[in-house]
């Protein structure tokens, strides 16, 4: 029996030994593993700006709102120079109702912006009220170059400025959907906690 006792104890050491390289081997990798995962986890806190759902909505709806009321904005300034076509009517009522209609759609907007100010922010806000200041030097111009009683003559004096309202209609269009795909953007980077 004092061989079996012997033979019992190194078989029982080898699988002890067995057993620690063993342990050692899955302790490693799993080591390793949640080594790589952390790595991933930072790749990702990195990447993406983690808010909470309350923040998140607040944000949403502030940039809905800026979103309706700057796009209805836009749309109604536009009509004062279109891009593709060139209105010579002598319609004094007309030009009156598109002038109305811009004015209160860019009050609205301004208001919005400046009450929804301090949840943006400052680069945001900046380029929201860039648009703004284009879309009221748009109004301006059609003051002169539509409502005045000697427009034509000082459409005809001033024709440089003229063209250059048209060509300021494409520029407020190009500057509204580069914000817009800023904002795209930017809410993707978001992930919600």
């Amino acid at each position: 029996m004092g061989v079996f006792g012997g033979v019992g104890a190194i078989v029982s050491a080898t699988v002890k030994f067995t057993s620690e390289k063993i342990a050692e081997r899955l302790e490693k990798k799993y080591e390793s593993r949640l080594n790589k995962e952390l790595e991933e986890f930072k790749n990702k806190l990195e990447n993406k700006s983690y808010v909470s759902k309350t923040r998140f909505d607040t944000e949403f709806s502030v940039y809905r709102k800026l979103s309706e009321s700057t796009v209805v904005m836009v749309k109604e300034v536009s009509q004062l120079f279109p891009r593709f076509t060139r209105d010579t009517r002598d319609d004094y009522d007309t030009y009156k109702k598109k002038f109305d209609s811009a004015i209160e759609k860019t009050v609205i907007a301004q208001d919005s912006l400046a009450a929804n100010a301090p949840f943006i922010s400052k680069d945001i806000y900046n380029k929201f009220d860039e648009i703004e200041r284009k879309c009221k030097e748009q109004i301006e111009d059609f003051i002169d170059f539509r409502l005045r009683v000697d427009c034509k003559q000082y459409i005809e004096e001033r024709r440089a400025e003229y063209r250059n309202a048209f060509k300021r209609t494409s520029e407020i269009q190009n500057d509204w959907n580069e914000l817009l795909e800023e904002l795209r953007v930017y809410r993707s980077s978001l992930e919600v906690v």
